[in-house]
């Protein structure tokens, strides 16, 4: 079982990524004119991001690659955290901003968006060898907080007005619940990464499956909301 996981996890994901994005695809043209058109382009990007960051596996199947596994670029954690963690969390926030109606709320959100990204270009610049080496656990960390941030003050803001009356019925609902329950469970585990960095495969094992586990039910519910809710326009 441990063999079949270890050598078919990256497939495992792609697939209910794919879920995701064929959903996206298919509700698009419905979505179209409201932010969640903007939110349907980020789960498509973060799809080639795990396509393209999975080039770490391919070396011994694609000769163009062997250049890259003599560099610095042999490991993919500099290409997770450039597209991921911030670009993708801060992508995620834009949506939020777009959606949030709460002026207040907007503006927080905006500034804590920019701390953010100072932080996490400061940091990389004086920790530059974290950066090559491993996700800098800081950087997961702040990301985390954002995004969670994002559906909180969602969540806060949908209880204050009489739109908690159809919250089932809006895709922003669907959304930030997958978020919320993907980042809160995450974000505490990077403090436990460093049995990723000393190769412990007991814990390596455990993590891909808190990770599947939760990017199944993350995809699953986007395409669910994608699909069953109604286009909800709201003033950006």
């Amino acid at each position: 079982m441990e063999k079949f996981f270890i050598e078919n996890y990256s497939y495992l994901t792609y697939f209910v990524e794919l879920v995701a994005v064929i959903a996206g695809i298919i509700t698009y043209k419905k979505y179209k004119g409201t932010p969640a058109t903007f939110f349907i382009k980020i789960i498509w990007f973060s799809f080639f991001i795990e396509l393209i960051g999975s080039y770490s596996n391919y070396y011994n199947t694609f000769e163009f690659l062997k250049p890259i596994l003599n560099s610095i670029f042999k490991v993919n954690y500099w290409w997770f955290t450039l597209t991921y963690l911030i670009g993708v969390v801060i992508s995620i926030s834009i949506f939020y901003q777009k959606i949030l109606e709460n002026i207040k709320f907007k503006q927080f959100l905006k500034y804590l968006t920019v701390a953010y990204f100072l932080s996490a270009v400061i940091y990389l610049l004086i920790n530059p060898d974290l950066f090559f080496s491993q996700i800098p656990p800081i950087i997961s960390i702040l990301a985390g907080i954002l995004v969670l941030t994002s559906c909180v003050l969602y969540l806060v803001e949908l209880l204050l007005t009489d739109k908690i009356i159809n919250f089932y019925k809006s895709v922003y609902f669907y959304i930030t619940v997958g978020l919320f329950f993907w980042w809160i469970v995450v974000t505490p585990l990077t403090f436990y990464d460093v049995y990723m960095v000393n190769s412990d495969w007991k814990y390596i094992l455990l993590k891909w499956q808190v990770f599947l586990s939760l990017n199944f039910m993350m995809y699953i519910v986007f395409a669910v909301g994608l699909l069953i809710s109604k286009p909800e326009k709201v003033n950006e």
